[in-house]
């Protein structure tokens, strides 16, 4: 028996339309509450990452789009690295991760091509390299660097990602089959 698909750092289940775009298309923010209740995390761990300076404060009490997805990407990312680690992986991409006005690409269309990729009926049962390599080409065939070097750091950073997911997807299913020892 599969267990239900998830989009990842969520406990949301996956369905045709894109969780980010299906949030945000009804509103322009959401709260607390909500990002924890898509996430399962704990008010206190976001809070935290905000005073930190891993994710910008809300605006009048709301998270954007790529607010929320930087929590996501910081939550999946955190099951395989440490925090600092994770910090200095959406730094590599996005500088200052205050500032949005450095990003190779938002938080938003990061976790779209994440989701795109690992999503794709290739990659849903594991991979090698070289698939993993042509599908994130594919995914930013029509990518236009802001500055030279960019699209390397973007595919660098968004194999690392896939490789989290998957390391933690794995010892998700190894905790499951021992879990009866």
């Amino acid at each position: 028996m599969h267990s239900p698909c998830y989009f990842p750092g969520t406990v949301v289940p996956v369905s045709p339309v894109g969780l980010l775009t299906g949030l945000f298309s009804v509103t322009n923010g959401i709260t607390l509450s909500q990002v924890c209740e898509i996430t399962g995390l704990e008010p206190g761990t976001i809070q935290n990452w905000i005073k930190r300076g891993y994710v910008a404060h809300p605006v009048d009490r709301k998270y954007s789009k790529e607010q929320v997805a930087r929590i996501i990407l910081i939550n999946f990312l955190r099951e395989t690295f440490v925090i600092e680690k994770v910090a200095n992986l959406l730094s590599y991409v996005n500088g200052n991760l205050l500032d949005d006005s450095d990003n190779i690409m938002d938080d938003s269309e990061i976790y779209e091509c994440l989701c795109d990729i690992l999503l794709s009926g290739e990659l849903k049962e594991g991979f090698d390299n070289d698939t993993l390599v042509r599908k994130i080409d594919e995914r930013l065939m029509d990518f236009k660097e802001p500055f030279p070097g960019a699209k390397d750091r973007l595919k660098l950073v968004l194999q690392a990602m896939i490789y989290a997911w998957w390391s933690a997807e794995y010892k998700r299913i190894a905790n499951q089959l021992t879990k009866n020892i």
